[in-house]
């Protein structure tokens, strides 16, 4: 092979290297499933067999999505919302609010709403027809084994294991 040839083949392998790392995300660590662990987690007491699981999975376009599942006397319910760590309002819906907007041909009255503070830590608000209802921290420990959710104003603090 000439070394021409050659010279064009490693710069073609050399611009892929390049675009495919941009294109790359880094993976935020709060991506995976936790596991509510109510022994470490600060909160009233929890009847028999209730569960907890979060969800977070990062989209190709960037969007973080985020899958609550838990369960009460009233069965397993769900909370789900696509967004980015921008800050902005994104929609959020449970099992009972999408019920009643399709019933009803209505949007979400709820948004959810996250910023990065750091690596492990970003601030969230939820808002229902757009008052502030909640807000706090969620903060994965360095070691990316347990996940800190912190609301403001409230004593609770839940810690989840990553699964």
């Amino acid at each position: 092979m000439s070394s021409s040839r050659v010279f064009i083949a490693t710069l073609v392998v050399t611009c892929i290297c390049v675009v495919t790392s941009s294109r790359a995300q880094t993976v935020p660590p709060i991506v995976g499933t936790w596991k509510l662990n109510r022994e470490k987690s600060q909160m009233p007491p929890v009847p028999a067999g209730w569960f907890d699981i979060r969800q977070y999975a990062l989209r190709p376009d960037g969007y973080l999505v985020g899958l609550l599942v838990t369960s009460n006397d009233r069965g397993v319910h769900y909370l789900q919302f696509t967004a980015k760590s921008d800050g902005k309002d994104y929609p959020e819906y449970s099992d009972d609010l999408l019920a009643d907007m399709i019933a009803a041909a209505k949007p979400t009255t709820r948004t959810y709403a996250e910023t990065v503070i750091d690596e492990f830590t970003t601030a969230w608000t939820d808002k229902v027809n757009g008052k502030v209802v909640a807000s706090g921290r969620k903060i994965v420990s360095k070691d990316r084994q347990t996940l800190t959710i912190t609301v403001d104003g409230r004593s609770q603090v839940t810690v989840y294991d990553r699964q």
